[in-house]
């Protein structure tokens, strides 16, 4: 009895296919979005609004006090304040978010981060930020990837298998990273 490995290859492709689906959408869509981030920031969202707290008493400290007191700042995110000219206060948060108040009138600007739903949490995965069990995780991955460039590409046989039109697709394939290569560095 003959041994028919393409048979083989096709369970192994097709159901190693069915379980790195949503890790391939998750790298991919990831993929965009930090290909991308010098138009964008993928992870963060930086939301400017006016604000309105009414005018400030005391000194530089208690400014600061009032200013995160009114907008209901967590304190533990306040890195510090500076009054940049004699009507301005300026409140530094985390992660370059702040808050720029004038003393006389209270009118100004909160300046705060949130994360992007959905491209937060792949970019985590795909750039390792979990470490630990993650890593194996991403590392088996790419072993499930490397078992479907090499089963897709062998299990067809004929003129549309890998000796036929297949050969061209992974010259052209190759071609590809190989002229970015060349282009970048010569």
């Amino acid at each position: 009895m003959k041994y028919n490995w393409r048979r083989w290859f096709r369970a192994f492709h097709r159901d190693i296919g069915y379980v790195a689906v949503a890790l391939v959408l998750a790298y991919s869509l990831s993929g965009i979005a930090v290909n991308h981030i010098d138009d964008w920031n993928p992870n963060y969202r930086l939301d400017e609004r006016a604000v309105s707290i009414g005018p400030l008493t005391g000194t530089l400290t208690e400014m600061e006090a009032q200013v995160i007191d009114r907008l209901s700042i967590d304190r533990r995110l306040v890195r510090g304040h500076f009054q940049e000219t004699e009507r301005h206060l300026r409140v530094f948060l985390d992660e370059g978010q702040e808050a720029f108040v004038d003393i006389v009138t209270g009118e100004g600007t909160l300046k705060t981060l949130s994360t992007r739903a959905v491209f937060f949490e792949v970019n985590a995965l795909h750039l390792n930020n979990l470490k630990g069990i993650w890593t194996w995780i991403a590392d088996i991955f790419a072993i499930a990837l490397i078992i479907l460039a090499i089963t897709g590409m062998t299990m067809m046989k004929g003129d549309r298998g890998f000796w036929g039109r297949g050969k061209y697709f992974v010259g052209a394939g190759l071609a590809i990273p190989f002229a970015a290569i060349v282009y970048m560095y010569w």
